[in-house]
Formats: structure tokens, sequence, C-alpha cells
């Protein structure tokens, strides 16, 4: 934002970043994201970046910290925490993994200058060693007072190349028109509407065939909040993407261990490099790379019990 100062960024022992609001210590935390293939064989395709907060040295829910934010900073503590999960996935090392970080268009307003705050984003991904196409742009349920905002928003992340997810989708009519009108590459499935859904076999019939027609237009679907092993088969069989959830793997702050578990197969292609976009920005596609494309075999996850158990999410 014009006027604002730069934020001040500190390396831990291990080399990832950390910052500050007041006396808050900020830190990443990345959720990984998984496919899954015919064998349920899965892969990391991306991270949902989360923050985490502590002050004097006791941890403060996510919740807490931000209201306690004051009301003229919100917007510039929103950006502050995507640009600290941005450089902490530039250390993480993984070459294709994609990053999810949120956006919550109602704390922008007809007065943002919303292309310097889209310059902004470029610049830090850059600087991470990252390119704009691996960070996808979550925009939250919280919505946005202004339409008009909400939508120049999208149109200045996506023209620098920046990837779009809708949060929280439910099939309401609000969401139906949320997804027609914003077009996201990606689509994130309301957990406990999910949960409704499956109750019933003609609903999970019905939720197959919403996901073979969002899949048809070229979005790819994630499912969260999965904690059960049987929900992951049942996304498996209804052709389901990308999954999340404690089933598969928790939250770890800015996190290394996942490497022994699920390492990354291939090496970068010589394309997946920021200075090859430096050039292109602000203008400019690139084709789309649907989430499959990024496939590759990786240690099977061990089994788990099959327990009745619903789709949710766990307070994080």
């Amino acid at each position: 934002m014009p006027g604002r100062r730069d934020p001040h960024f500190l390396q831990d022992d291990r080399g990832f970043y950390t910052t500050s609001y007041g006396p808050f210590m900020l830190r990443s935390a990345f959720q990984p994201i998984f496919s899954q293939n015919k064998h349920g064989i899965l892969t990391i395709e991306a991270f949902e970046a989360l923050i985490r907060a502590q002050r004097n040295g006791q941890p403060v829910s996510p919740e807490h910290f931000f209201s306690l934010v004051e009301k003229d900073d919100a917007v510039a503590v929103d950006t502050l925490c995507r640009e600290l999960h941005i450089l902490n996935m530039g250390k993480l090392g993984r070459k294709k993994a994609r990053l999810f970080i949120n956006f919550n268009p109602g704390l922008f307003d007809a007065a943002t200058d919303i292309q310097a705050e889209a310059d902004r984003m470029v610049e830090i991904t850059v600087k991470a060693g990252l390119r704009p196409g691996r960070i996808v742009c979550e925009i939250t349920e919280q919505g946005s007072r202004d339409e008009a905002v909400l939508h120049r928003l999208v149109a200045a992340l996506r023209s620098r190349l920046f990837r779009i997810a809708v949060d929280d989708y439910g099939a309401d009519d609000s969401d139906t028109r949320r997804v027609d009108e914003l077009k996201p590459d990606v689509l994130k499935f309301d957990a406990a509407w999910v949960r409704r859904f499956t109750e019933t076999s003609a609903g999970m019939g019905l939720l197959k065939l919403m996901v073979e027609q969002f899949i048809e237009r070229g979005i790819t679907v994630l499912f969260e909040g999965l904690e059960e092993d049987h929900q992951i088969e049942f996304c498996q069989e209804i052709g389901v993407q990308l999954m999340q959830g404690y089933a598969l793997a928790r939250p770890e702050i800015v996190p290394r261990t996942f490497d022994d578990r699920f390492p990354e197969q291939t090496p970068a292609p010589a394309a997946d490099t920021a200075s090859q976009f430096r050039n292109q920005l602000p203008g400019g596609v690139t084709p789309q790379e649907p989430a499959t494309a990024y496939m590759q075999a990786s240690s099977p996850r061990p089994h788990l019990a099959r327990r009745a158990a619903t789709f949710g999410k766990r307070t994080r």
C-alpha cells in the first residue's frame, strides 16, 4: 500500500522466515494438499498456508490474533501474512508444488490500490524464487461488500498469472453465481455441505455428477476436512482431484518432514523459474496446468482403519 513501511522478516536457525506485528511473532504453517492415483498412492500437489501467532512465547489462535489487529492495520497485516508464506514457500525447496494463500476481499474497498497490491505480490513471489503460476489466491468465504472491488481484485491477480480458488463451495445460488463469475482454477468444496450429501446414495451420486461437471469446465476440484480413510476412498471413487485433511497430514510450521514421507521425485524443468516471468508481467497468459500433470509416484499412505465418520473441519 502507498506509504506503508516494508515489513521486517527474520530467518530462524533453519532458514525459514518469521515476522512480527506489535507483540506477536508470526510464523507460517503449511498443510499438504494431495492428489491420489488409481492405486491410492499420494503425491503432494500443493500446500495451504496458515498463520501461527505467539505472544510472550505462548500460542495465540488465528481467530484471536486477527480479532486484535487494529482496523487501520487489517489490510497491511493480511498482506504481511501472505508475503511471509510466499517467502517460506521459496525456502521449502519444492520445485512444483503450489501454495494456497488466503485473500479476504472484504478488507478491500474502492480506495484500495489493488493494482499496487497485485504488483507487490509479483515482487515478493519473484524474490522468493517462485513463479506466479505456483501461487493460488484463495478467495475466502467472508466475501466482499463491493462486487466491483472483488472482480477488480481477481482480475488484477489473474492478469499477473496468479491462480484463483473459490473457497467453501456449497452449491447455493450465491456460490454457483460466484463460480460462474470468477471462473476459478480451483474449487474447494465446503466440508459440512459434502457431509450432508454423503449421507444418502442419491446425494453421493449427485455429488459425483457435480464433480464431473466442474472438471469438464476445466476447474480443479478440492475436498478439504478429510478425517477418515473411507472419505479418501470416496474422493477417489468420484474423481476428486485434490484432497486435504487430518487423515492425510496435519499442518506443520514451515515443514520439512513431509519431504521424508512424500519426496519430490522429478527435478524442476528449466521453465519453472521466476526469471522466466520477469518480462511477462503484468500482462500475458500461460496455459493452464492441471493438477494431474504433476502426479508423481511417492510412498503409499499407511492404511487407516475404516470408521464411520463424517466430513468436517477441525480447529487448526
